[in-house]
């Protein structure tokens, strides 16, 4: 396992701010005046940091012991965590740093990732072990030989409790009315394609696949009358919300 710590030096740094942001390795490395990004990604590995596919960064190249600690995570997240525990740390100065809007949008990002606040520490700690319904977080655990004896407050009962109990629920309803919409309306257009106008410029992506894939995308796209971009534009954001970058794709069309 790597032993030596990683050098943060000012490119570096420049480079795990850069890539927080959204900006890909391809565009950093012409930016730096690097060959292609696997000359960035030699520099970078000569400053003890490795490639993460997932959080699409660099993070340092620790033992898995050390990488479980907050403090050496290179995400947005653990960069808002690194930046917390630093003495006289303001956490609306942190937000504007990393680009939020302000303190409570970093806050609503934060929670999606998994944190919540610590107050006590003044920093956000990740959530272990199964979140619980807000509405039951103060009762105590029924043990699998017990049954709770109904009484009047019970949610099933209690107009209050049972509100708290759905409200979730009525939360994802609301999101998706359209959808929800499109299904029980009859003369609605059952399955409608979902249309999204995506800012930015456009570039070229290569990607391989196996030939009856790449045949599926060729007859969908003629029969309905679709561009292939536009058929992997829309399978991309419906993976991107449905595999926890419901925040990312939000922030990036707008809808916040």
């Amino acid at each position: 396992m790597p032993q030596d710590k990683p050098i943060y030096d000012e490119r570096v740094k420049e480079i795990l701010k850069k890539l927080a942001k959204g900006i890909t390795r391809e565009q950093l490395a012409e930016e730096f005046d690097h060959k292609n990004w696997k000359t960035l990604d030699i520099y970078m590995r000569r400053r003890n940091f490795k490639w993460d596919s997932r959080d699409q960064t660099y993070v340092p190249n620790v033992s898995k012991t050390e990488s479980h600690n907050p403090a050496t995570d290179s995400s947005k997240a653990g960069q808002v965590v690194a930046l917390l525990s630093k003495e006289g740390a303001d956490v609306k100065s942190i937000a504007k740093r990393l680009g939020f809007k302000d303190h409570l949008e970093l806050a609503q990002y934060m929670t999606g990732r998994g944190y919540e606040w610590e107050s006590e520490q003044c920093t956000y700690v990740i959530k272990v072990g199964k979140v619980l319904d807000n509405s039951k977080s103060n009762q105590e655990p029924v043990k699998p030989t017990e049954h709770p004896i109904q009484t009047p407050s019970d949610s099933k009962t209690d107009p209050i409790l049972l509100g708290n109990r759905f409200l979730p629920l009525l939360e994802l309803l609301e999101k998706h009315k359209d959808r929800l919409l499109d299904l029980v309306i009859p003369g609605s257009e059952k399955g409608k394609l979902p249309r999204y106008v995506v800012p930015g410029i456009a570039k070229t992506k290569t990607v391989q696949m196996m030939n009856p894939l790449e045949q599926l995308v060729v007859d969908f796209s003629r029969e309905k009358n679709i561009s292939q971009r536009e058929i992997f534009e829309v399978a991309l954001i419906e993976f991107f919300r449905n595999y926890g970058y419901e925040y990312e794709i939000e922030t990036m069309l707008g809808e916040r």
